[in-house]
């Protein structure tokens, strides 16, 4: 089971009208929740879609079974990201029904892993002034298997397992109730999530720890209003090097990921690029065109144009 999470929040002044309000997905999410064609999937919200934004293939459930909407419209108003409530629903739902915690803004290439339990990680910059200085202090990811040396950083998605669910769930109740307490200024203060998670990887032995080209070959490097997935001519050729990571080919990466995440809302927060002309704009032969051809097909410039205008 996939656990997703989608609700806006746009400074309501009453839980009456951010309850009450109908939204939509971003035209960019009408091809990452098309590429869940095989999966079962859950999509928390604690708002209703207006019609035809959502697959038929896809549930959606009110995330208030599992934090009270009224208490997340209190937290939202005192400052808090909807990305961490989004973080506590998740993981929350995936700890009950041992499901992927997954992202929005992952597009799926082909079938999860089989694995009972299993993370994913991304690139760390390998060199330069935000390097990771690997040793006692920050540890590389434990793997089990020792397939490889556990340099990189963990990032959703996971799975949960059987010895893995109550650590999941007790990370869940205390992102809740740091989200109950005002918040802190410096988003530092919530990294804790990630190592949270990094710890909970050596309590099951048997879980398998991904290589960043299974569902984040792409680093989340660039600045605001920019994206790897978008540009033409393109840098992801096998040669590029960046920050001592080499990007990797669109071709490798539709053979060997599971997925690609693309960080989108993050990137091009408070921009205007993911607007309702957005497919218009995306060349054919970028990662994110090559990405729509495989999913929709060679016609999926205009059925996605056609999907964003549903509203």
């Amino acid at each position: 089971m996939i656990n997703l999470f989608w609700s806006k929040y746009d400074n309501e002044k009453s839980y009456t009208e951010w309850r009450s309000k109908k939204i939509n997905v971003s035209p960019f999410h009408q091809l990452t929740l098309k590429s869940h064609r095989k999966n079962k999937v859950i999509l928390y919200s604690y708002q209703e879609f207006n019609k035809g934004q959502i697959p038929n293939n896809i549930e959606v459930k009110d995330a208030d079974y599992y934090f009270p909407a009224e208490v997340a419209f209190q937290c939202l108003n005192n400052g808090h990201s909807i990305a961490h409530i989004s973080d506590a629903v998740r993981l929350k739902s995936a700890s009950e029904n041992l499901g992927v915690v997954l992202d929005m803004d992952a597009v799926i290439l082909k079938e999860m892993p089989k694995e009972e339990g299993w993370f994913a990680t991304m690139p760390a910059k390998m060199t330069g002034g935000f390097a990771p200085r690997w040793g006692k202090s920050h540890p590389p990811i434990y793997i089990a298997d020792k397939s490889w040396d556990g340099k990189a950083l963990f990032n959703f998605p996971l799975k949960v397992s059987k010895d893995t669910s109550k650590h999941i769930e007790s990370l869940s109740h205390k992102i809740m109730h740091t989200l109950l307490e005002q918040p802190k200024q410096d988003s530092k203060a919530w990294n804790y999530v990630i190592w949270s998670v990094k710890k909970i990887i050596n309590y099951d032995k048997k879980a398998k720890v991904y290589q960043p080209i299974s569902f984040h070959p792409l680093p989340a490097w660039l600045g605001k209003n920019k994206c790897y997935s978008l540009e033409f001519p393109t840098r992801l050729n096998n040669e590029t090097i960046l920050f001592g990571y080499k990007l990797p080919s669109i071709k490798e990466m539709l053979k060997d990921s599971f997925m690609i995440h693309h960080f989108f809302e993050s990137t091009f927060n408070k921009s205007k690029i993911v607007s309702d002309n957005f497919w218009l704009n995306v060349s054919k032969d970028s990662l994110l065109g090559k990405e729509a051809e495989y999913i929709v097909g060679e016609d999926w410039k205009i059925e996605l144009i056609e999907l964003s205008n549903r509203k």
